[in-house]
Order: C-alpha cells, then sequence, then structure tokens
C-alpha cells in the first residue's frame, strides 16, 4: 500500500493577519489530509520566512494539529487549555473514524482510549471522566481498547493499528526536507509542470512512498527550491494538478484537495 505525504510551507499562515485566520487555515489543511488519510504532513521553511516567524508558525501548527487530532472525548485530559486554541469551538470536528464512538458503553465495545500507568499497573482514559483498569498487552499512549466490563471498570488493550491522522513534521528549509526524503517518490505540484495523465497517477502505486510538494501563497516551488540552489525538475516529476485554471493563483488548500483527490482516485482503482 502507498503511504502519501504531503509537503506545505508554514508560510501559508503568513497571508493570514489574525488568529482567527491562522486557525481556520490550520482547520482547512488538517481535514483535507485527514479526509484522504495522508500519513504525513511536513510544514518547511521557505526562503522569504525568517527563522523566528517560522518558529511561531510551528508553535501554532502543532498547538492546533494536538487539539484537532485528539479524541474529542479525550480533549480534556488531554490537551491542556491554552489562548491560541480561543477559536477552535467555531470549527466543524475532523471526526476521523475511530473517533466517531457511541455515548454508552457495553461490553464488546471498541473505542480509541489513552493508556497510561499508574503505581505499575496499566489505565485507560475511556472519555473525559471515566477511568478503567487496562488489561492485556498494553502500551501508554493513544490505543484501541475494547469494554470487557463496564460495571467494573475493565477495559483490555486491543492490538490494532488505526488512522490517528498524519504525523506532523517540520524542517527549517525546503532542501532538508527533499535532503531528508530521498526515500519518496517526490512530485512537484506547479502550474508550469506538465499534466498527468491517469496511467502516470495510476504508476504511484507502485512506489511505497509518495511525497506530493505544495509552494507558498506568494512563490511557486520553482522560485523556492531555485533559491535554496536546487533545480525542481531533478527532485522528482513535476506535474500540473490543475490544467487550465481561470483565476490568477490557487491557494495551497486547493491545490491541496485538488491533487489529492486525483491521487486518491488513482490509487484506490488501481487496487480494484
Amino acid at each position: 500500500m502507498t503511504e502519501v505525504d504531503v509537503a506545505v510551507p508554514t508560510s501559508i499562515l503568513r497571508v493570514e493577519s489574525t488568529l482567527l485566520l491562522k486557525t481556520l487555515r490550520i482547520h482547512q489543511v488538517a481535514r483535507i489530509l485527514g479526509i484522504f488519510g495522508v500519513s504525513r504532513a511536513f510544514f518547511y521553511k521557505d526562503f522569504e520566512t525568517d527563522l523566528s516567524a517560522h518558529r511561531e508558525y510551528v508553535r501554532l501548527i502543532r498547538k492546533h494539529w494536538e487539539y484537532f487530532f485528539t479524541p474529542p472525548y479525550l480533549r480534556r485530559r488531554l490537551v491542556p487549555r491554552s489562548p491560541v486554541l480561543k477559536h477552535v469551538g467555531i470549527l466543524p470536528p475532523i471526526r476521523l473514524e475511530w473517533f466517531d464512538v457511541p455515548r454508552g458503553l457495553k461490553p464488546g465495545d471498541e473505542r480509541v482510549g489513552y493508556v497510561f500507568k499508574k503505581s505499575g499497573s496499566f489505565k485507560v482514559y475511556i472519555d473525559s471522566s471515566r477511568v478503567f483498569d487496562a488489561t492485556g498487552e498494553c502500551r501508554e499512549g493513544l490505543t484501541v481498547i475494547r469494554i470487557v466490563d463496564p460495571e467494573e471498570k475493565i477495559a483490555e488493550c486491543v492490538d490494532r493499528d488505526f488512522y490517528k491522522g498524519p504525523e506532523l513534521r517540520f524542517t527549517d528549509s525546503f532542501k532538508q526536507l527533499v535532503e531528508g526524503n530521498r526515500d519518496a517518490r517526490i512530485v512537484a505540484t506547479s502550474r508550469y509542470g506538465r499534466v498527468p495523465g491517469f496511467d502516470e497517477l495510476s504508476a504511484l502505486a507502485s512506489s511505497s512512498r509518495v511525497l506530493i510538494l505544495f509552494g507558498s501563497p506568494g512563490r511557486g516551488l520553482h522560485d523556492i527550491a531555485g533559491a535554496e540552489g536546487l533545480r525542481l525538475e531533478e527532485l522528482g516529476d513535476v506535474w500540473n494538478t490543475v490544467p487550465g485554471q481561470k483565476v490568477k493563483t490557487v491557494r495551497t488548500e486547493e491545490a491541496l484537495i485538488i491533487t489529492l483527490g486525483l491521487v486518491n482516485h488513482a490509487l484506490k482503482l488501481k487496487r480494484i
């Protein structure tokens, strides 16, 4: 199965003047990547963003990412209150599949809980108010658990992978990003790239991992790569996934949903 990773610059927040608008932008990106099951989200510093601004954007993204990809019924337990998160209440939930659970508990129900160790034994937060004893092969952190006895407050750890949302990564330059991902097939998006055919899109399935690169609000990837002494065409494929666009620029989140929709469609059809 092909893992799809995405890289966008932290400067997507530079064009947003208020915390509310920055929150909305981070949520849009998180929601789109969650829809398509993206494995890793890389945020890189482009050449027009100074290091202090980049670090502030990193701080904002980390805080919001933690909130968005923590099960809603565990947030009071796991996500500290912060003025940075003052606007998250107005946003629609991302609702990953495993985060959608019934209110009641009955034996055999499975859900994601937070397992921790206390006094030598494992406990699990079932929600914001209930703590159960955890049995089985447990490890600390978000884990799939099965309710054994809701009255006696016993749950069992289940050895099962589940989608937690994109793993968050940051780099301090575009060059650092590409050099650290030489093992991936790189696809750069650009209005100056060639339009990929369905066969090219489907061929991504032959790679174990694909990294899709996106430019900033003010600069395309040719400029970003060139500023760091790189030639975009030498890094991998350069594709125009929005051919015939009738607007001057395509926003990053628009390019994300269009490109990931194309890639997802091709990869899924390839598996049938």
